[in-house]
Order: structure tokens, then sequence, then C-alpha cells
């Protein structure tokens, strides 16, 4: 049985049995009544007019509940008709546009209409749609990125050893540098897939199973790391910290692949000259841990897109700031996994600060 058909006999059957039930009570109240008040005046006067008037009476009433009965019985099954159409409409519509989704069709969307929860539903339908026809995207554009990215360390590779093999090249040491580079950038997105996949596949830690990590000497030992890569960037590293102990609940090596990674991006993306600022405190009860460069920044339309796999602002993949694409990806799964949030403030041209948080 359809929907549409339980409202309606639910609602009738409902509706119906409350009035007979009424009438049934109204009839037993209206004859009570009249027999003690008014057929005890009438029988001291003549009994047999007494009996006319309550034969009478009765089937009056008898007849104007059953006609009350059968016009509301109609019009109530007139209006389940109108508010069953009125529901089931509105759900078709979505089954539809659910059916369309299933076999791929995304990004449509249905009209809303009203307050209430089917509205709710619809905006959650249209939601879902244009979400997946966004992955849909950004699924073309992983698959296209990974070929990308492994087409080029072996084209090089490839070209290099064939020329070797060919005769045509003498393996120098400057040549076999070049080819130890690609293995290298291979080797570097081989690495950061199986993290991530590692993060992907590793189970959320409740907060109170997490061992507390001390933020600050982890900042202080990544930052000591990458002095030498900014100096002869010429970029200036700085770590702003009270002193205090800034203490979180999540996992030490969790906090070293997050600032590494937010580092490796400011570096890149940061100019000769430029400043790189790592600060580690406590905000509103929260340990944060925050990166602030004074590189190119990040356009406003692509920042909800940055933690995207594979995902690049600069489309050109220049070798000098390329990487995999899944720096800024690794970040949000173990910033995740731990519980926390990460965000992000940029303009273009002047910089971008990102900001780790963690639960009291």
């Amino acid at each position: 049985m359809s929907l549409r058909k339980k409202i309606i006999l639910a609602f009738f059957i409902t509706v119906s049995a409350m009035l007979v039930a009424l009438a049934f009570i109204l009839q037993a109240e209206v004859h009570r009544h009249f027999l003690s008040v008014v057929c005890p005046e009438i029988n001291s006067v003549s009994p047999s007019l007494t009996q006319q008037i309550q034969a009478h009476f009765e089937q009056a009433l008898t007849q104007s509940l059953l006609w009350t009965v059968l016009v509301f019985v109609v019009a109530t099954a007139g209006v389940a008709v109108l508010v069953s159409r009125a529901i089931t409409q509105r759900i078709s519509v979505m089954q539809t546009q659910a059916m369309e989704i299933a076999h791929g069709k995304w990004g449509t969307t249905i009209p809303v209409e009203g307050h209430d929860e089917l509205s709710s539903l619809a905006n959650t339908l249209n939601y879902l749609s244009q979400e997946l026809d966004k992955q849909e995207q950004l699924r073309k554009d992983l698959m296209q990125d990974i070929a990308h990215e492994l087409r080029t360390p072996l084209t090089t590779l490839r070209s290099h050893i064939q020329a070797f093999y060919d005769g045509l090249w003498e393996p120098n040491r400057e040549r076999l540098q070049s080819c130890l580079e690609e293995i290298e950038r291979f080797q570097a997105l081989v690495s950061s897939a199986e993290t991530l996949y590692e993060a992907d596949t590793a189970p959320a830690t409740p907060t109170s199973d997490v061992p507390q990590t001390e933020l600050s000497e982890i900042a202080k030992s990544t930052v000591q790391l990458f002095e030498p890569r900014c100096t002869e960037a010429g970029i200036t590293l700085e770590l702003r910290w009270s002193g205090a102990p800034v203490w979180a609940s999540v996992e030490e090596q969790h906090v070293s692949q997050i600032l590494r990674n937010l580092l490796d991006n400011a570096v890149k993306y940061t100019a000769h000259g430029g400043n790189i600022i790592v600060t580690v405190g406590i905000q509103e009860g929260k340990p944060y841990l925050s990166v602030e460069d004074t590189g190119i920044g990040i356009p406003e339309t692509e920042i909800d897109n940055i933690f995207e796999r594979f995902y690049r602002v600069d489309k050109s993949r220049d070798r000098r700031t390329g990487g995999s694409g899944l720096g800024l990806a690794i970040v949000k799964r173990l910033t995740q996994l731990s519980q926390g949030s990460i965000h992000v403030e940029s303009r273009v041209g002047e910089g971008s600060t990102f900001t780790v948080t963690w639960p009291k």
C-alpha cells in the first residue's frame, strides 16, 4: 500500500470513529435528559402524547445525527485526499530527485516551499546533490592530477635513461643528479599518499584516550629543522610562545607532521625577504598552533578547496612551488583524528595564516 493510501485510510478511520463515538454519546445524553426533564411534565397531562413526542424526538435525533455523521465522513474523506496529496506530492518530487542522484544526475535542485520538515528535507537533498556534483568534479580532477604527478617524473626518467642507453648522453654527475631528484619527487608523492591512507584508515581516538603532548617542544624542534631552508631562501622564521608549556590531547607525530606540512607550504609560497611566524599558545582555554606567512596568499574562492586531495591553487604546477597537493589534505585529516579544527585566513598578496586548535 502506498504512503498516500495509508495517510487517507488512517485519517479517514480516525475521524470517522471519533464522529460515530461522538454521535452515540450525544444521542445517549440528549435522550437521557429528555426523558428525565421533558417527559414527566407531559406525561402528567397525557401519557399517549408523551409516547408520540418521545418517538418523534428519537426519530428526528437519530436522523439528524445520521445525516451529520455522513456529511462529516464525506468531508473527512475529501480533506484526507487533499492533505495526503499535498504531502505525498512533495515526497514524490524528492523521490524523483533521489533516483536521479542514484543514477548520477547530480547538481539538480528541487523548489523549496514553506518552512516545515519536508522543506528541511528538500534543502538537505539539494545540498546533497550539490555536494555530490562537487565531489564528482573533484574526483575527475583527482584522477587527472594523479596521472600528471606520476607521468612527470616517469617521463623525465625515461627520457634520461633512453638518452644514456642510446649513447646520446654521458652519465655524468649533473645528469644523474637530475634523475635522482625525479626519483625523490616520485618517492615523496608515494610517501604522502601512504601517510594520507594511514590517516584515513585510522579511527578517531577519544580525547580522553590520547596522550598529552607539549606543543612548544615540537614547535621548537620543527622550526630548527626549517631554519637552514629559510635562511637559504632569504626568509625570516620566528617562533612565538609565552614560555609556559602548552599541552594538548594529540599524538606527537601528528603535531609534527601537521607543522612540517604547514611550514613546507609557507616556505614554498613566501618570496625572498618574507616572514614566517609560528605561534603556540592557549586561546579561550584551547591549545592552538598557527603558521603565518607573508606569501602570495590564497584567493577567497579557493579557500574551501585547498584541503582537497591533489588540489592546488597554482594550476601551472611549477617545480619550484610544486608538490603533490596532498600536504594540506594530510593536515586536515590528522587534525580531525585528534578532534581538532583548522581555520584559514588569507589575502592575496599579503599572506596566509593557518590555525589548528584542539579541544580543552
